[in-house]
């Protein structure tokens, strides 16, 4: 070890090597048989001993040592899915970067990734830590092709076969590996496992358990691949479902309990007036029922009230007031007529009013605060989200607004689920990824058009309830935030036509601010005579103040001229 810290890099390839991630029938990615759920990390050229002395303190390390180089580090970081163990890969480097500004070495992507063997005396490895649970995907995965028989093994999925026989109570051994094996025969008619190797591996298994007879074990598997190669795909899907549940049923983890100490805490600074309130908008009365959090908010009302003029003036707020900086998709609307709805709106100018400074100036302000995606095609939801990671990885984005849900393509190719099933993960994906990611996710979702025939006491359709939301009451109850905005578009007073109104139908999260409004109550605003903004109906206020850019006057210089 000497040596090699001297330099010697021959040496340094004598030395024993360890694959940290699972367990392979050879050095490959797609060989890996069995996930170890833990990722090696490699800090190189740093301080050792401060790096060293940060990581020990980081809730998600289990342990860290000195590399075989002596100038960098290695760490081991537990996951909490290992089929997503490039994705995890990704969110630590962004973690580690943001956290402690420390540079990951990339090249240790690979599941396969082997490391060298080391010299630590001082190695650290902690009894208690935290699971690390948040992935950034970078592309998306490709649908993997039908191909012959025999072409590859997908060692994940043979694995959960196997691991189903290794659990199996001795009295379900046969119906087991019946199971398992019409699992895997399934695989095998897609192409995605190789016959020979199925046999081998689960016979493997199987002979483990103290059975009777091997050649009565290899029957009963032939009859399960056989069974399973005519399996219909939902079936397929329905079996790995199953088995991967069997798995985490008896895998040990419990990181999903509470924690108690976390929990009193929130209790006791909420008894003490600590917990902090969501962001203000600008307007007490307002705040009384909305406040802006890092959570998921849907917005939904009739077509061609002004939903999207009216949440982009209140995203434009949330930029002004609090910094916030966002991703939209605005698939009804041209991406330059959304940057010169968020100019006017941050000016409260109308482009031609603006000099060509100004509008530069505008429009820098937009591209520094907001990244528009753009509508040339039909996304699905997962696009989206994925859209979101990627831009997340690149910079820090605290909300994102999807405009509307209903226009996004209903993608059902790689499910085998109804609509409403689809629309359920939909809805709880943006939940989940709002929590996770500390960002605030808003849906504009128009209401069902038999809802306009409701007609007030004008004889003015009235206002759509949270479920008359295209999509159903999944999105209701899955949503921390409702909010409906409604304007009178066919009153005969141009008045009552400018004034739209903010009604919240839901808040989950009352103890950090905000509440319902009454049901006639709503908060009301009214467009400005020029439609660059909105006041409030009662204050005659704006939310926030306009910015205002002021072009630098060039000092005139006269140094040029003789001195005398």
């Amino acid at each position: 070890m000497t040596e090699v810290r001297d330099g010697n890099k021959e040496k340094k390839k004598e030395l024993p090597v360890v694959c940290f991630s699972g367990e392979f029938s050879s050095r490959a990615d797609d060989a890996l048989f069995e996930h170890s759920g833990f990722i090696v990390l490699d800090f190189d050229h740093v301080d050792v001993d401060a790096t060293k002395t940060s990581l020990a303190t980081d809730d998600f390390i289990h342990s860290c040592w000195t590399s075989p180089s002596g100038n960098g580090i290695k760490a081991l970081v537990r996951i909490t899915n290992p089929e997503r163990h490039r994705d995890h890969f990704r969110a630590l480097v962004t973690y580690f970067d943001k956290q402690y500004g420390l540079e990951v070495d990339q090249s240790g992507i690979n599941e396969s990734r082997a490391c060298f063997e080391s010299h630590d005396p001082d190695i650290i490895i902690k009894d208690e830590y935290k699971r690390f649970g948040a992935f950034n995907t970078e592309k998306a995965e490709a649908q993997a092709p039908v191909m012959a028989k025999g072409e590859y093994t997908d060692y994940m999925r043979l694995n959960l076969a196997a691991r189903m026989i290794r659990r199996a109570d001795d009295g379900e051994k046969h119906a087991t590996l019946l199971k398992a094996a019409k699992l895997c025969g399934g695989y095998i008619s897609a192409g995605r496992m190789e016959e020979d190797e199925v046999i081998r591996v689960l016979l493997r298994e199987i002979s483990k358990r103290d059975i009777e007879s091997e050649e009565q074990a290899v029957r009963t598997i032939r009859d399960g691949l056989e069974n399973g190669k005519g399996m219909p795909i939902r079936e397929l899907i329905e079996g790995v479902k199953d088995a991967e549940r069997q798995m985490r049923l008896h895998d040990g983890d419990m990181s999903f309990i509470s924690s108690d100490d976390d929990d009193f805490k929130w209790i006791d600074d909420f008894s003490q007036g600590k917990v902090e309130l969501g962001l203000d908008t600008g307007d007490p009365m307002l705040d009384e029922h909305f406040r802006y959090k890092k959570e998921f908010v849907i917005i939904n009302g009739h077509s061609n009230v002004g939903k999207t003029t009216t949440a982009l003036y209140f995203i434009v707020n949330a930029t002004i007031r609090h910094g916030w900086n966002w991703v939209l998709y605005s698939s009804e609307n041209r991406t330059a007529s959304v940057k010169m709805n968020l100019m006017q709106f941050a000016m409260n100018k109308k482009v031609g009013d603006m000099s060509y400074y100004e509008r530069k100036q505008a429009y820098k302000w937009v591209n520094d605060h907001f990244v528009i995606i753009n509508n040339d095609q039909v996304y699905s939801y997962g696009d989206i989200v994925l859209f979101m990671e990627k831009v997340m990885a690149q910079q820090t984005i605290d909300a994102i607004f999807v405009d509307p849900y209903n226009s996004l393509k209903i993608d059902l190719r790689n499910n085998a689920i109804s609509t409403h099933d689809y629309h359920y993960e939909a809805a709880s994906t943006f939940l989940t990824f709002s929590k996770a990611n500390d960002v605030a996710v808003w849906l504009n979702m128009h209401a069902f058009t038999e809802a306009q025939r409701r007609k007030g006491e004008d004889g003015l359709p009235t206002a759509p309830y949270a479920e008359d939301t295209e999509g159903g009451g999944k999105f209701v109850n899955r949503c921390d935030c409702f909010v409906t905005i409604h304007r009178k578009v066919q009153s005969a007073d141009p008045n009552i036509r400018k004034m739209s109104e903010f009604h919240v139908r839901k808040v989950r999260e009352v103890e950090t601010g905000g509440r319902p409004t009454p049901l006639d109550e709503p908060y009301r605003i009214v467009m400005n005579l020029s439609h660059t903004g909105f006041a409030g109906w009662l204050s005659q206020k704006p939310l926030f103040d306009n910015i205002e850019f002021k072009k630098q006057q060039m000092p005139y210089r006269l140094d040029f001229l003789s001195q005398q």
